[in-house]
C-alpha cells in the first residue's frame, strides 16, 4: 500500500489527454499556392480518454496547448477546439489566411471497449499577407 500513490499518479498521467501545437518555419524558399509566402506549418492535436467510447475521463485543455494541463470528465476532443487553437496561432503570427487546411479524427480502443483514446489532428500552412498592389483601389475618376 505504500507504493499506491505513485502508481495511481502514473496511471492518471497516462490517462491524461493533451492539446499540442507542433510547427515549423523551415521552408527553404518554397512558395505555396502560387506566389504566396508560407510563414509556418502548424499541426494541432487534441486527444482524450473515454470510458466505453463515450464517457469522457480526461482530455486536452485547448486553453493551454503544450502545457501539462487536462480537463477531467469533459470532452474537449472536438474539431472546433482545434480550429480555435489554430486561429489563436494565426493571430499570434499576424496571419489571416491558410492553405492546405486538413483535419482527421483517430479512434483507438483498448480492453475490448472499456477504454478508448480519441484524437483530432488539424494542420495548415499559414500564409503571409498579400503585398498591397499599387494598382488596386486606384481611383480613376477625374
Amino acid at each position: 500500500m505504500k507504493n499506491s500513490p505513485p502508481i495511481i499518479a502514473a496511471i492518471l498521467a497516462l490517462l491524461c489527454g493533451c492539446t499540442t501545437i507542433n510547427s515549423t518555419a523551415a521552408f527553404n524558399g518554397m512558395n505555396v499556392d502560387g506566389a504566396r509566402t508560407p510563414v509556418e506549418t502548424v499541426e494541432v492535436e487534441t486527444s482524450g480518454w473515454f470510458l466505453f467510447t463515450c464517457i469522457p475521463i480526461a482530455s486536452g485543455n485547448p486553453a493551454r496547448p503544450n502545457a501539462v494541463s487536462c480537463r477531467w470528465f469533459t470532452n474537449t476532443v472536438k474539431l472546433k477546439n482545434n480550429i480555435d487553437v489554430l486561429h489563436a496561432r494565426m493571430k499570434e503570427r499576424g496571419v489571416d489566411e491558410v492553405s492546405n487546411l486538413t483535419s482527421h479524427r483517430e479512434d483507438e480502443k483498448y480492453l475490448v471497449f472499456l477504454l478508448a483514446r480519441r484524437s483530432y489532428h488539424t494542420s495548415a500552412v499559414l500564409l503571409a499577407p498579400e503585398p498591397a498592389s499599387s494598382s488596386k483601389n486606384v481611383n480613376t475618376k477625374k
